[in-house]
């Protein structure tokens, strides 16, 4: 996110507080909602087979993959409207510089920024992948659905990243 907005000396000194706040949030909560994704869609198909599984005539990890797309994008989208209204709701009648010291503060920690990076490559990744697929008609998913899938999907390298992250500095005495 340091790319996107410059990073003030002080907190009281920073702009766009509102929209880095903003975007941090939704960012997070779309990358937890695709993240259960990846349990819903294999539990779907589990509960459901006969509507899943054997409606496609396929082994259960090709047909698993369209489901995990569409699950995903649902998550990645609810993830998303969760992120703006829990960032609403939180931040409604706070003062400004309650706003600028907790993008000050996002924008001062490097183990966010990494992830920041980690989630924002991924997603790219993911979307180019998804939308090859559905366009060579690898999936039987919709090109739009498949590239938001797909970047749902992508999203996980943040968490990826956090997980090795904790578990490098969590090394044992």
């Amino acid at each position: 996110m340091t790319s996107l907005f410059p990073h003030a000396a002080y907190a009281e000194d920073q702009h766009s507080a509102h929209a880095i706040l903003y975007l941090h949030v939704t960012r997070a909560a779309a990358m937890a909602g695709s993240f259960l994704s990846l349990i819903t869609a294999p539990v779907s198909a589990l509960v459901w087979p006969a509507r899943s599984l054997a409606s496609h005539k396929l082994p259960f990890a090709t047909a698993l993959l369209p489901r995990l797309l569409i699950h995903s994008s649902r998550g990645l989208v609810v993830g998303s409207i969760a992120g703006v209204l829990m960032t609403w709701g939180r931040m409604r009648g706070k003062e400004e510089i309650e706003w600028q010291d907790r993008s000050w503060r996002l924008l001062e920690n490097e183990g966010e920024k990494r992830t920041d990076w980690w989630t924002f490559g991924g997603t790219s990744v993911g979307a180019v992948a998804g939308l090859l697929a559905a366009r060579r008609g690898r999936i039987p998913v919709p090109v739009g659905r498949a590239a938001l899938g797909g970047a749902g999907v992508g999203m996980n390298a943040g968490i990826a990243y956090m997980v090795y992250s904790y578990a490098a500095w969590r090394e044992p005495a």
